[in-house]
């Protein structure tokens, strides 16, 4: 600011003329004391714009983390509830398709118990029916069966996981549902005898022509079991012919090798024993009662030489 000073003066014919204001320029030591306080008041400024927009950054990625935090937890509510209902929908699903099979099956016993008691078949006729009725068993996977053929590991890629990934949308390097069908329709098609999966916990599930394997979230369900990887396939058949199948150029195993990094492990192995389907879809081995039979087959265990051994 310039000092000013009042300077009076008269006018040409004498008269007195009022005081006006005259400026001197300021000196060095009042402009740079300006320049100072303006600089600093600026940089106040400055200070609180940058604490302000950091406060207001950090609320909002707190309200956000909120937002997600509730949204994952109704997620996993929602998700923990449709896999209950559709493991309870299997479970009827598989008790209903049991005791059908139940009755046929204590029907069919009934039935030749009473033809061979009468005396209406012959000892050949019921050995021929009794056989009959083992292979059926056997089809129906009512009876555990051993023989060679061979087993499958499918795991997870360990760089498959990624931090931040959504868990309900497939990743590849996962093992998901539709690797493991894949697989067990290929075995199918390879005329397979018998074929069975199991999980980390190495429990063996029987897979017959009605078993459910679905993707449930992040969970697979064989059976209406929850089973978690690695996956282990046994199949029992020729261990050639299974493996050729499977392994054959631009087969189920390298694409998914190739084209989602899947763990893929194929071995042939000259002895196997899967288990009976459990009591969700079959009769066990034990509550299987048929009349004796003179067949090389027993009665707890199926024994099946592979085709083309």
């Amino acid at each position: 600011m310039s000092p000013l000073t009042s300077v009076s003066g008269s006018s040409p014919d004498g008269a007195e003329t009022s005081p006006r204001a005259v400026a001197f320029p300021a000196s060095p030591v009042q402009r740079r004391s300006l320049s100072s306080l303006l600089g600093t008041i600026t940089g106040i400024c400055f200070i609180f714009g940058a604490l302000l927009a950091v406060q207001l950054r950090a609320i909002q990625n707190i309200q956000a983390q909120r937002a997600k935090k509730v949204q994952n937890e109704v997620l996993q509510k929602q998700s923990d509830a449709l896999q209950k209902q559709i493991a309870l929908r299997y479970r009827m699903d598989a008790q209903k398709a049991q005791h059908e099979r139940d009755a046929t099956q204590h029907k069919l016993t009934a039935a030749l118990g009473e033809l061979k008691n009468k005396g209406a078949l012959s000892g050949a006729q019921v050995k021929a029916l009794t056989g009959q009725i083992r292979e059926l068993q056997t089809l129906a996977c009512l009876t555990p069966i051993n023989g060679a053929g061979v087993r499958i590991v499918l795991s997870d890629n360990s760089q498959a996981a990624q931090v931040g990934a959504n868990p309900s949308l497939p990743l590849p390097g996962l093992v998901h549902d539709y690797d493991v069908l894949q697989v067990v329709n290929e075995l199918r098609s390879a005329k397979a005898s018998a074929i069975a999966v199991s999980g980390a916990d190495n429990q063996l599930i029987r897979i017959t022509g009605t078993t459910p394997i679905r993707c449930v979230g992040p969970v697979i369900f064989i059976n209406w079991q929850p089973v978690a990887a690695p996956f282990s396939i046994e199949a029992i058949g020729s261990p050639k012919t299974l493996k050729s199948a499977l392994e054959m150029p631009g087969g189920i195993v390298e694409n998914m090798r190739n084209q989602g990094g899947v763990g893929v492990k194929v071995s042939g192995l000259n002895e196997l024993t899967l288990p009976a389907a459990d009591s969700g879809e079959g009769a066990s081995a034990s509550s299987v009662s048929l009349p004796p039979s003179d067949s090389s087959v027993g009665a707890g265990v199926t024994s099946l030489a592979p085709k083309g051994a």
